[in-house]
């Protein structure tokens, strides 16, 4: 604290009292620089990327009944299994970081379901991490809040119960329920960032979940209203879960991250398999069952390269994706779209920011990654 004062210029010799009381609010908050502060630690890993950074907020995504709260069970059974059986093969990749934090504990809140299909959303998880069904277990709390009228009231039970049990994660299905007007930015803010404070001062991780802006097809879009972009500008994370239909009726779920203070995770694929009866499980798809696979990186960065005077800059995801078909033969859809998030993700292109005209936002070479001609 006395380093901390030799930082403000010295307070008249008849300080009042209230100026004392400015002074030391002040040096409350002055950083310094000759503390170590750590690196925010990790919770969670998809095939060795780490994300869910404790102290931190973060948001899944996705248009209504899209998979959001599947992409929620799958998060906690990592959590609380990953050395189980079921876990390993279900969720192949997906698991707690080794040495962050032994045996975690999750506090999962569902503002809108009825209370039967909360139930089986806790025991999916149980079964996956080999728990009896119909006996609570200490790691996992669950709170019903949809009877309980007032958006301030759900949110003052959440936070109770986060200090009675002390979660390492918190999961809020949904965000949404917990303020009157999701676009009225004197409800949204002070929600954001009392559970920003909420999550530092407990130590803990807290998932939001939140629709979509409705219509909006781009992995990249807006979360819903002033809450959403509120949201958006604060998380660590962002996941975005999308069901996909093929010709011959095989429901699919693709799982991305929009947006990450770290190591983009690699894009993943799941279905809802039949092992645990009419309760339904999520399944992670390996690499060898979803094709095609995405070319590599060294690929792309050449088709890029060599095919740069093909279309003309800026360029829309779609003409950035002919080059592919141009000049590597790429035609399956997903195929494009898994090599366009690629070159996104190691930054050969980057978005420009849109215009008032524009829908979806285009893209430019990164000529530190692509040497222009």
């Amino acid at each position: 604290m006395e380093d901390q004062r030799k930082m403000l210029p010295e307070l008249p010799g008849e300080a009042q009292p209230d100026e004392l009381a400015i002074y030391q609010m002040v040096v409350n908050y002055l950083l310094n620089l000759s503390e170590d502060y750590p690196e925010p630690l990790n919770l969670l890993e998809y095939c060795g990327v780490p994300f869910s950074a404790i102290g931190g907020i973060q948001a899944i995504t996705g248009h209504q009944k899209n998979g959001k709260t599947w992409l929620l069970t799958q998060f906690m059974a990592a959590l609380l299994g990953s050395d189980k059986e079921n876990v390993q093969m279900k969720l192949p990749g997906l698991r707690l970081r080794e040495g962050v934090v032994e045996n975690p504990t999750v506090l999962y809140c569902d503002t809108e379901m009825e209370k039967l299909y909360t139930a089986k959303v806790v025991r999916r998880v149980h079964w996956l991490c080999g728990w009896d069904m119909k006996e609570n277990n200490d790691r996992l709390h669950t709170l019903w809040l949809r009877t309980v009228d007032d958006p301030a009231e759900k949110y003052k039970i959440i936070q109770t119960a986060i200090e009675i049990f002390k979660p390492t994660v918190v999961f809020i299905d949904g965000i949404r329920d917990l303020v009157h007007d999701f676009n009225d930015l004197k409800e949204s803010m002070p929600l954001i960032l009392n559970l920003m404070k909420t999550a530092t001062e407990h130590n803990c991780c807290i998932w939001n979940v939140l629709h979509k802006n409705p219509g909006d097809a781009q992995a990249d879009s807006k979360m819903r209203g002033h809450l959403g972009t509120e949201l958006g500008n604060k998380v660590t994370d962002t996941f975005e879960s999308i069901k996909k239909k093929s010709e011959n009726g095989v429901v699919t779920f693709q799982v991305r991250q929009i947006d990450a203070r770290g190591k983009d995770v690699p894009d993943w694929k799941y279905q809802i398999c039949d092992d645990a009866g009419d309760l339904g499980i999520p399944r992670i798809l390996t690499p060898a069952e979803v094709m095609p696979k995405s070319d590599t990186a060294e690929q792309i960065r050449k088709w890029l390269t060599d095919g740069q005077r093909d279309i003309e800059w800026p360029a829309t995801a779609g003409e950035v994706k002919s080059i592919f078909k141009i000049r590597g033969g790429v035609t399956n859809n997903d195929q494009l779209q898994a090599d366009f998030t690629i070159a996104k993700n190691r930054r050969f292109v980057t978005p420009q920011a849109k215009e008032a005209s524009q829908k979806y936002p285009k893209y430019i070479l990164n000529d530190e990654e692509i040497l222009p001609f």
